[in-house]
């Protein structure tokens, strides 16, 4: 507070943070299209980014999808087979023995 309890005046030049204070010295020394350079660049790093994040989304589904589906065939592989394999001739009244004894009938 100054003497008499007056309010001080108000600084001509307003302490800026250094980020402010180098977009107005680009603005200053530069002038206004390199200043709309920078915030087009700027605008241009963020839809890129708000582009991204719905393909990161869909890349991870799909990786959660695939990882299921190659569950569900390592077991359907690795699991034996219930029954005959031979699906051309019934195992009840086929002879047994070798396929030729299967072809050969007398």
């Amino acid at each position: 507070m100054t003497p008499g309890g007056a309010r001080p005046s108000t600084p001509d030049a307003l302490a800026l943070n250094p980020t402010a204070a180098l977009l107005l010295t680009l603005l200053e020394r530069r002038g206004t299209w390199a200043l709309c350079k920078v915030f087009g660049a700027f605008a241009l790093f963020l839809a890129l980014h708000l582009v991204r994040i719905p393909l990161v989304l869909l890349v991870r589904v799909l990786a959660g999808v695939i990882g299921r589906v190659d569950g569900y065939t390592t077991r359907q592989i690795t699991t034996p087979p219930r029954g005959p394999i031979n699906h051309y001739y019934d195992p009840v009244t086929t002879m047994t023995g070798s396929w030729e004894q299967a072809h050969v009938r007398t």
